[in-house]
């Protein structure tokens, strides 16, 4: 028996519905994880990790590009964003956080960034007011 692999995350089960018509006409028995859950409880759908659309272990490679053809699913980026490579290449050169996660090395970033901004603004803010007191 085949495991069930999920090709495609959903807020909603209404988003799934067209998708899996379409992998349907094409043969490949489709199952949705987690459809009735977020259906009933709409709000946790993230929480859950969203509907699942899953099909059989068999059937990936051919469901994925139906889905890729079909426009449905994008090519795999893994997560990293032009934001993100910067920031991984300017931070992987920090020694003290290189080897952290690359979400807590954004999160160090841009803290320290808003403090160092935080910081001019101040001194701008002192040196304003000590202009009009002169």
């Amino acid at each position: 028996m085949d495991k069930l692999v999920t090709v495609a995350t959903f807020t909603y089960p209404s988003e799934v519905a067209v998708i899996r018509g379409r992998l349907e006409s094409e043969g490949i028995e489709c199952f949705v994880k987690d459809e009735i859950t977020a259906q009933v409880h709409n709000f946790i759908s993230n929480a859950i990790g969203g509907v699942k659309l899953q099909v059989r272990q068999s059937d990936v490679i051919r469901a994925t590009e139906i889905l890729k053809k079909g426009g449905y699913l994008d090519e795999p980026d893994h997560g990293h964003s032009e934001f993100k490579k910067n920031i991984d290449s300017i931070t992987g050169r920090i020694p003290l956080i290189r080897k952290l996660r690359i979400e807590l090395r954004m999160t160090i970033f841009i803290l320290v960034f808003l403090a160092v901004l935080l910081f001019i603004i101040y001194l701008l803010s002192i040196s304003a007011t000590q202009d009009l007191y002169r």
